[in-house]
């Protein structure tokens, strides 16, 4: 059926909602206030105030959960509706009612007035009780089909039809291009899909990974779509989305709605500004790379305020990444799982068995410690017949100390090709797990030895592989340096990062893993902050 587009336009700004991913949700009463005096002055619909998560086993601010003491402390001015979003993974469970009625009011005692569900394709089936609930309740109810561009068009139509024919009537349906990788042409399509099968009023919500946010919104208003979504200076997810400053703008010029544009932009021009500068959202090059290959920007906003990749790395991993099985899937800040995919590849021909049978075998790290005593390192190595190999590319070291270098990671293969001195240092990696881009130039390094990997529960070496817990170097050069037949293996240049943090603690449980599924004897040469028995390479002898 073809729906009419009697509905008015309405703007949604959800930057404390949306925005949130980038401080936790951690918004004080007094920039939430201000942002809620400005906007409701500005002539903007609809407020999102943030999530009402379900509780998490870690610190989220109060906007994750923007419960009703929370919105008591503020003032909420009447000529705006204001709501809040829910994920439908938190509220499908077994518990689903119990959990809502512990999380929600009768609409007549909350601040808010509409609520919006948020959910994956496989997930809308399943929400026409949770719709049905809140309608009883009072609210309005807007439901969000996340990540429409990995539907295709029978899909989406079959997918509308089952909401048209299950679902008590709610007041708005929304699509989200959440991987931002959507055209003009996409959202106009997608649009006049929703309405050959609803009458609703249609919503949609844009990110700005390739730029087009404000246009996919000005695209989906042409096409039918009344509602639309936006956040002031597009603080979102990864890239963020369509601008509330540009696209209330763009409204005004082509006559849907008037705004008071001077209270946009002192929002925008304001603490949001400032905060935008420190966390740095906004469309770039890596946000662009991932939106064309469909990768959830949650990754790419992982990479760059990680702080732990050099640019070029993160577009290998971008590349990397996405030759997933699930890269439109993001699991709790972690770049393991899509990496793990990547190592899939147990075994090769080469037959590592008792290649340094009897040496112990050196791996050396980048910390400062290796650098400082190599002198003494070198004179231990040659009095004691030591393999020596670099865990991926050593900073100053001559690159010709080493017997062997060993790389697995894109990132740090990267790094490693684009350095002519490690070519004639013979390479070992999993060649089938890396990307095709580096695959590909393996052909530059004069030799080349080809040691499988795989990534799951448990540890093994093998003559031409090994399966290892996590997509980690370290790892991986155990198995290999075990299988080699190695008296011992040696260690620099692990400086153990202080003892504190991330790096330190993951690296940590690597290394207790290990020592606890390997026979193989571990020392570490240098001065270490991780749990190894170290040696004394200045007493002379052994």
């Amino acid at each position: 059926m073809a729906q009419t587009t009697d509905f008015a336009p309405k703007l949604l700004d959800c930057t404390l909602r949306d925005g949130g991913y980038y401080n936790d949700w951690d918004f004080s009463l007094e920039e939430a206030q201000d942002y809620i005096d400005n906007l409701a002055r500005s002539g903007v619909d609809i407020i999102e105030v943030g999530f009402r998560f379900t509780p998490k086993a870690k610190f989220l601010g109060p906007f994750a959960y923007t419960n009703e003491e929370l919105l008591s402390q503020l003032d909420l001015p009447d000529n705006v509706q204001f709501g809040v979003m829910i994920n439908a993974s938190d509220y499908l469970g077994e518990t689903w009612e119990a959990d809502l009625q512990a999380t929600f009011v009768p609409e007549s005692e909350s601040a808010v007035s509409l609520v919006r569900i948020a959910a994956h394709l496989g997930q809308i089936p399943q929400c026409d009780k949770l719709v049905a609930w809140f309608k009883a309740a009072g609210y309005d109810v807007g439901l969000n089909v996340m990540q429409i561009s990995q539907a295709d068009d029978a899909q989406i139509t079959a997918l509308i039809e089952d909401v048209e024919a299950r679902f008590v009537p709610f007041e708005s349906l929304y699509f989200a291009d959440s991987l931002g990788n959507l055209t003009t042409e996409d959202v106009t399509r997608i649009v006049s899909l929703f309405r050959a099968s609803s009458d609703k009023p249609i919503g949609f919500h844009g990110h700005d990974n390739i730029g087009l946010g404000v246009a996919n919104a000005m695209a989906a208003l042409a096409a039918g779509a009344t509602w639309v979504d936006a956040t002031v200076t597009g603080m979102g997810r990864g890239a963020g989305n369509a601008q509330t400053e540009y696209l209330a703008l763009e409204m005004q010029r082509q006559g849907y709605k008037e705004f008071n544009m001077l209270e946009i932009q002192r929002v925008a021009t304001g603490w949001l500004a400032e905060l935008k500068e420190r966390c740095g959202w906004g469309t770039n090059i890596f946000y662009y790379e991932g939106g064309l290959r469909a990768l959830h920007p949650s990754y790419v906003q992982q990479m760059i305020s990680s702080k732990r990749y050099e640019a070029v790395d993160i577009l290998v991993m971008i590349e990397a990444l996405s030759g997933g099985e699930t890269p439109t899937s993001y699991r709790a800040a972690n770049i393991d799982g899509s990496l793990a995919q990547l190592m899939s590849a147990p075994d090769s021909d080469t037959a590592l068995t008792g290649q340094w049978a009897g040496r112990p075998v050196l791996l050396v790290a980048g910390g400062v410690q290796a650098k400082r005593h190599w002198d003494a390192i070198q004179a231990y190595s040659e009095r004691n017949n030591v393999v020596v190999l670099a865990l991926n590319h050593v900073g100053g070291i001559a690159p010709s100390a080493f017997d062997g270098v060993i790389c697995i990671h894109p990132a740090r293969m990267m790094a490693l090709q684009s350095q002519k001195a490690w070519k004639s240092v013979p390479l070992i990696t999993a060649r089938d797990a890396l990307p095709a881009s580096l695959k590909n130039n393996l052909g530059q390094h004069e030799q080349i030895i080809d040691y499988g990997v795989k990534v799951e529960d448990g540890f093994e070496s093998r003559a031409g592989g090994c399966t290892i817990p996590a997509p980690e170097a370290l790892a991986y050069a155990w198995a290999l340096i075990e299988q080699s037949g190695a008296s011992e293996l040696l260690m620099a240049g692990f400086d153990g990062h202080n003892g504190e943090g991330e790096a330190f603690r993951k690296t940590s449980g690597i290394l207790a893993s290990l020592k606890e599924k390997s026979a193989l004897k571990v020392r570490s040469l240098t001065a270490s902050h991780y749990a190894v028995e170290q040696a004394a390479i200045y007493a002379g002898g052994q």
